[in-house]
């Protein structure tokens, strides 16, 4: 799932490959059993962009945490893959608040798709090609129904139209430019090019796939807990998927599928975590044939092929968290 050595300068994007590790069989063991709950590591890279954000003069809100999804390559099983910005206040969790006054009293979800943020790139037998925003945005809302359709009294979701103004923060807090107001709970805020996703994590325009940062309201600086459940209350969430690799809506293993990490970034918006450890079943050269979760569900924290449907550990997952919100 790469995109072409011949087509990088004429991109001006540092492309870099999708490919399962290979060089060394040795080290192609399965890691420890351990818990299947991630524990989330102070991030020095999101703090800095939390102190920028505050620097902008942006308040009531603060950044806290993000989720990232990656490519096996990138997989660390001893490294956790959700991080937080701020290594005082030791934040797990947090939640969006039913009825929040804050968003507007609503008990409903919505979310919206930035339409402006760039187009993904797909892999043809004719060469690389752009993926247009008609064909990720229906994926995109593909993905949303899915957790939408879910039972045990989830939340509506209801997506809103893309105003044409700037409605993400993270971009421009990271590449430079002021930073823009969102118009929705879930703000699925395009494509970008590799070097966001270093900023992430070290390298991580290699690795990563998708990221969603998540915002919540603060009093003082305080985080809020209106609902008194113990969790810091969710403002606002935004995705973002890295145009460095190749993504497609066939479902098929030349590209990315787009409905597969859009479903994954999407449980990260609606609150759920990453669960599942990865196992690599034998020593002979490293294929999908070889690479397991247990279990394996959307929420695993790495992309081995498309997965676009919830399994029961998804779905008790989100249900536990709706469920309980009403």
């Amino acid at each position: 799932m790469k995109l072409k050595n011949m087509l990088l300068i004429a991109l001006t994007l540092t492309i870099l490959a999708f490919t399962l590790p290979s060089t060394n069989h040795a080290a192609a063991v399965a890691p420890p059993a351990v818990s299947d709950e991630e524990a989330p590591r102070y991030s020095p890279e999101l703090d800095l962009m939390r102190q920028q954000l505050a620097a902008s003069g942006v308040t009531g809100v603060e950044l806290a945490q993000a989720e990232y999804f990656t490519t096996v390559e990138g997989y660390n099983a001893a490294t956790s893959q959700t991080i937080i910005a701020n290594n005082r206040t030791h934040l797990l969790n947090s939640q969006f608040v039913e009825n929040d006054p804050r968003r507007g009293g609503r008990s409903f979800i919505t979310y919206v798709v930035d339409q402006s943020d760039g187009n993904a790139l797909t892999i043809t037998p004719s060469g690389v090609v752009v993926l247009p925003n008609s064909a990720t945005e229906a994926a995109i809302d593909q993905s949303m129904a899915t957790w939408g359709a879910v039972g045990c009294n989830g939340p509506g979701v209801v997506k809103v139209a893309d105003s044409g103004g700037n409605i993400d923060l993270i971009d421009n807090l990271v590449l430079g430019g002021a930073v823009g107001a969102p118009t929705a709970d879930i703000t699925h805020a395009g494509w970008l090019n590799p070097p966001f996703f270093n900023a992430i994590a070290p390298n991580g325009g290699s690795f990563i796939l998708g990221v969603t940062f998540t915002f919540i309201f603060v009093d003082a600086g305080v985080p809020t807990d209106i609902d008194n459940n113990g969790l810091a209350d969710v403002a606002f969430r935004e995705i973002y998927y890295n145009r460095g690799f190749g993504w497609g809506t066939n479902g098929l293993a030349t590209n990315v599928d787009v409905q597969s990490v859009a479903t994954h970034e999407a449980g990260h918006a609606f609150g759920l975590a990453h669960f599942g450890k990865l196992f690599i079943t034998k020593n002979d050269p490293v294929t999908a044939d070889n690479l397991h979760f247990a279990p394996r569900a959307v929420m695993n924290a790495a992309y081995v092929s498309p997965f676009r449907e919830l399994t029961g550990t998804d779905n008790g997952s989100f249900c536990h968290i709706w469920a309980n919100s009403h």
